[in-house]
């Protein structure tokens, strides 16, 4: 035997905006911090093979 809700689903549109949102912060800085990890790199490289 099947049961079946007699309440409608109630969706909640802003229900993970702040997690969305700290998820994105999160990303946004892992992606700058690695950029300035490969410019630092790139720096010291340059610096290394000057003469």
């Amino acid at each position: 035997m099947t049961t079946h809700d007699i309440h409608e689903p109630v969706e909640h549109d802003t229900a993970g905006v702040g997690a969305v949102v700290a998820a994105g912060v999160v990303l946004l800085a892992l992606v700058v911090g690695a950029a300035a990890l490969v410019a630092q790199v790139v720096d010291l490289a340059t610096w290394v093979a000057t003469p």
